[in-house]
């Protein structure tokens, strides 16, 4: 009796901690420009904060005119956990969406969009476009309002279901062992 209460309770601490990593992905803290924000002045570059490293492989994003055309000009640049895209110059005015696919250091993509509106005419045609000082120094606080699309969505509430019906598989079978035990006896 007590090797399957040992077998099962061994079970059981490997179902949780195997499912604990999962709530350790990468996400979008923060974004120049921010999420929903109206511009003046069409911004030369956008730039991505997560909250962890993100690799430099398979990186995509995307600056997309309410048209369909696309406006961003650059690879985007992986430094750690930021990520800097740059934007042709002379955006006319209207709604941007951002787009955005990395994949985190541990190896599993994370996606999103948010859109921003120019409200103003473009600046002067010979601006060039690349990274500003105003992206670099964007706070984290930046994200509110940011409607983001992660390939992890739902993870907090999966951890706990799981480990209920872990937990009743385990009270389960110390219950049959038990009543097993007893029927031998009587």
């Amino acid at each position: 009796m007590k090797r399957i209460i040992t077998v099962l309770a061994v079970a059981a601490v490997w179902l949780l901690l195997g499912i604990v990593p999962a709530q350790a992905h990468s996400e979008l803290v923060s974004s120049t420009p921010t999420a929903d924000s109206v511009l003046d002045t069409p911004p030369q570059s956008v730039e991505l904060v997560f909250n962890q490293k993100v690799q430099n492989t398979f990186v995509t994003v995307t600056v997309v005119g309410t048209d369909g055309q696309q406006w961003g000009n650059s690879t985007p640049v992986v430094a750690g956990e930021r990520l800097t895209a740059g934007i042709e110059a002379g955006i006319p005015p209207g709604v941007y969406t951002v787009g955005y696919r990395v994949v985190s250091e541990d190896g599993h993509p994370i996606t999103g969009s948010y859109p921003f509106t120019v409200s103003a005419a473009p600046g002067p045609a010979g601006a060039t476009p690349g990274p500003t000082e105003a992206a670099a120094a964007t706070p984290a606080s930046s994200a509110i309002g940011m409607t983001t699309t992660e390939t992890s969505k739902g993870a907090p509430m999966v951890l706990p279901i799981l480990g209920g019906i872990v937990v009743l598989l385990f009270v389960g079978g110390i219950v049959l062992v038990l009543r097993g035990e007893r029927r031998k006896k009587g």
